[in-house]
């Protein structure tokens, strides 16, 4: 009895239908798709400092990171409004740098990152910014009617690294309500990184900004982002009806979005606003 026995030979396939076998047991083991959860972030100014705001400046201390608004998983790119007018013009840099000053730090601040982006109105248009400043107070200045008042103490302790995150508004106007913020970055928000599974990190948001009539309301958010973000887009939501989608800025490891809504608001209401990023493919990448 012969025991050593041979299969058959079967004739080699063509890589058509390899590749059609492939698909066949790759589409078996695929699991079903998933709709993903959709998040608010949660205000960071409470309405009494959103008021104060009107015709000055905004001065703040981020907590850690919050939530990113995510919109679907399953989309392309279709903004047809854009956000971004290149980078700073060197003419301006002074104003965003004595922006991210607080009273009484020693020097300028240091611009980690800035771009220059439209504005709250029409004839109007913002430099938003991250910096850092590490040189201590050398006095305790005294505050001057409608300006910025001075911290007690400085930095608080979880913000000893000095980053924060800067706007101006240009021109200066009355019509513009808040012309300026900056924000204290805490130790924490800065260092946490973005990843594959969280491409946005926040850093620093508004989604109550005003016009002076209140006609215009509007939200932003700036975040560090992940080497996939190729470009990013947000909407607002009000009244459960979503606007257009805007397309945002992506550079350098920061991302920024705004939208706005026109109509007659509110001081301190509140413009929900959700978020969708892309890599350079056109895929939507995962912010949750």
């Amino acid at each position: 009895m012969n025991t050593q026995l041979e299969p058959p030979r079967v004739p080699p396939m063509s890589a058509a239908e390899r590749s059609r076998i492939r698909n066949q047991l790759m589409e078996k083991t695929r699991p079903a798709p998933q709709r993903a959860a959709r998040h608010r972030i949660a205000p960071v100014v409470g309405v009494a400092a959103v008021a104060a705001v009107v015709a000055g400046t905004l001065v703040v201390t981020h907590q850690s990171p919050s939530d990113v608004d995510v919109a679907g998983t399953s989309a392309s790119p279709e903004a047809k409004v854009g956000v971004d007018l290149g980078a700073v013009p060197r003419s301006d840099l002074a104003k965003i740098i004595a922006e991210c000053q607080f009273p009484g730090e020693g020097g300028p601040a240091e611009l980690v990152w800035s771009r220059h982006v439209r504005g709250i109105t029409k004839d109007s248009t913002a430099l938003v910014a991250v910096a850092r400043n590490t040189k201590r107070a050398t006095a305790q200045p005294s505050g001057t009617p409608g300006g910025r008042k001075p911290g007690k103490g400085g930095a608080p302790s979880t913000a000893k690294l000095g980053y924060r995150t800067c706007l101006t508004r240009t021109p200066p106007s009355a019509k513009l309500g808040a012309v300026g913020a900056v924000a204290r970055l805490e130790d924490r928000a800065w260092q946490t990184q973005p990843t594959a599974e969280r491409a946005l990190v926040t850093l620093g948001t508004s989604d109550g900004d005003f016009t002076n009539d209140l006609t215009t309301l509007q939200a932003w958010r700036l975040y560090r982002s992940h080497p996939d973000v190729a470009k990013i887009e947000a909407r607002y939501v009000l009244n459960g009806r979503p606007g257009p989608w805007t397309s945002g800025v992506v550079d350098g490891g920061f991302a920024y979005i705004e939208v706005q809504a026109n109509g007659k608001f509110k001081v301190g209401q509140r413009l929900p606003t959700e978020v969708r990023a892309f890599d350079a493919q056109g895929r939507q990448v995962q912010l949750r």
